[in-house]
């Protein structure tokens, strides 16, 4: 991940083109063609993965966990962040809207 790909709440995230999913045994699994490897998403990380079929700002997305789910808001901001992070350090989804851009 470059330095430029700090993700932040105005950052606008969408899934990388070419990336495949599929629900095995209640698990969604991504195939990335390009990396040729296999990755497993939980249940929350399920509905970010729906949720960014299009561009969308991260801010956006805590807002929509913060109330679909009973946590508290500094405790999925923290999930997702560390999610997108790392789906961005495997080539997962692209930063279609960085802040300051």
């Amino acid at each position: 991940m470059k330095s430029s790909d700090v993700i932040d709440f105005d950052t606008v995230v969408v899934q990388t083109e070419g990336i495949f999913s599929s629900e095995l045994d209640g698990e969604t699994v991504l195939m990335s063609t390009t990396q040729a490897a296999y990755f497993g998403l939980d249940s929350t990380g399920q509905v970010i993965w729906t949720m960014i079929d299009q561009p969308r700002p991260v801010g956006d997305l805590c807002d929509k966990l913060v109330a679909d789910y009973n946590v508290e808001r500094s405790t999925i901001e923290r999930d997702v962040f560390d999610f997108l992070n790392q789906l961005n350090k495997e080539g997962l989804i692209q930063i279609v809207v960085a802040n300051g851009s």
